[in-house]
C-alpha cells in the first residue's frame, strides 16, 4: 500500500475512533452520569493506555489527537 493511502486510512479511524468516543462521552455526560472531571480522566486513561503502546505512526497519530481534546476540554474549565 502507498504510504500516503496508508496515512490517510491511519487518519480517518483515528478521527472515526474519537467521534465514537465523544459521542458516548457527550452522552453520558448530557445525562449527567459524567461529570467534567469524569471526562478528563478518559482522555488521560486512554493517554496513559497509548503510552505502553509500540509507538509507531498510527499510535503517534491517536495520542496527538487525545492530547489535543484533553488540553481543550481542560482549558474550558470545569464546567464543560
Amino acid at each position: 500500500m502507498e504510504p500516503s493511502r496508508k496515512e490517510d486510512e491511519e487518519r480517518a479511524l483515528a478521527f472515526a475512533s474519537l467521534a465514537l468516543v465523544k459521542g458516548v462521552i457527550d452522552a453520558l455526560e448530557n445525562r449527567g452520569l459524567f461529570q467534567a472531571g469524569d471526562v478528563q480522566g478518559v482522555f488521560d486513561g486512554a493517554l496513559l493506555s497509548l503510552e505502553h503502546r509500540v509507538q509507531d505512526p498510527a499510535v503517534g497519530l491517536a495520542r496527538r489527537i487525545i492530547e489535543g481534546v484533553a488540553i481543550s476540554r481542560a482549558a474550558q474549565g470545569p464546567e464543560s
